[in-house]
């Protein structure tokens, strides 16, 4: 299914400047203890510096507070206060306003990327400032996803995971999966094609980043960029739990690959197959839908607040 977006431009449209509400959508799971704390610095600073704040944990509640046109014609910035889940639940559903992010979750690869520490008063100020950029964010099937999504053996960690989960995501919850992914899982060869039908690459394993930051501190896709129009993908030849492992070791300590091991491609728009049935795949940390799985860049779709040091530094590397 085809999902039409609003595009909106790098820079916050100056009317956002003028206005003195922030919303923010509060993830329960991560709200608690430090992150409670660091919500609360969030809006004790927000108020100092003389805005409104209202915060939800309710996802519809807040929907429908942010549906009301009077609102609309107020609201700064919605905040996604948790992990990476939270801000793309904030962009799925409300892409037209500028997000900022405190992380509260286990990786927050988006903060890490935009270099914003888990602190309510620097989130304040720097929603005070509001730097945005537009990034652009994709579609796998008919869902977002802003990061990554992946078909192969994360995927079955990543639904193994989801299938038992009870509450917050912590490392340590990835290690039974983890090892019964590597024991059970049996590598089907995917194909990849582009647009047009044409095949591009065929292996056990494929990645398609949107943002160069993956779990786990492992660097799979360095040269991924969101503001490109373009996704990187990334197909791993081999097959096997030896051969699959040590590509992950390497990859985790910022070792090349072994020439020939990888295919590395940048596209607009890919179509992943697999030989095997109920092939499972993952995107942002999330179970997605199992192959045929399409996916598609949507560029200049949301606009992020990042600190203006982000902003400086991406506008020299232009």
């Amino acid at each position: 299914m085809d999902v039409e977006l609003p595009l909106v431009t790098a820079d916050c449209p100056a009317e956002y400047r003028n206005r003195n509400l922030v919303v923010i959508q509060r993830n329960p799971t991560s709200g608690s203890g430090r992150g409670a704390n660091q919500i609360l610095n969030l809006i004790r600073e927000l108020r100092r510096l003389n805005y409104r704040v209202r915060l939800f944990g309710s996802r519809e509640r807040l929907d429908q507070f942010v549906g009301n046109s009077t609102v609309q014609k107020q609201l700064r910035c919605l905040v996604a206060a948790g992990g990476d889940g939270t801000v793309a639940g904030l962009v799925s559903r409300h892409p037209l306003f500028p997000i900022a992010t405190l992380p509260l979750g286990t990786e927050n690869l988006m903060a890490q990327y935009l270099q914003i520490p888990r602190c309510g008063d620097f989130v304040a100020q720097m929603i005070h400032k509001l730097a945005t950029q537009s990034f652009d964010t994709a579609f796998a099937n008919d869902r977002r996803f802003l990061l990554m999504a992946s078909v192969g053996v994360d995927a079955q960690v990543v639904q193994r995971l989801h299938a038992v989960r009870t509450g917050n995501i912590r490392r340590l919850s990835y290690v039974k999966p983890i090892l019964q992914s590597f024991l059970g899982y049996t590598f089907p060869v995917l194909s990849v094609y582009s647009a047009d039908g044409g095949l591009r690459g065929e292996g056990t394993h494929v990645i398609v980043t949107n943002i160069p930051a993956y779990g786990f501190r492992m660097s799979f896709s360095p040269q991924a960029d969101p503001q490109s129009g373009l996704l990187d993908v990334r197909v791993f030849r081999q097959t096997g739990r030896v051969t699959t492992l040590l590509h992950a070791l390497r990859t985790r300590f910022g070792l090349a690959d072994k020439r020939g091991d990888v295919q590395r491609f940048t596209a607009d728009e890919i179509e992943i197959r697999s030989a095997g049935d109920n092939t499972p795949a993952q995107f942002d940390g999330d179970p997605a839908p199992c192959c045929p799985l399409r996916i598609r860049v949507a560029p200049a779709s949301m606009t992020i607040v990042v600190p203006e040091t982000h902003q400086r530094s991406s506008a020299a590397v232009g």
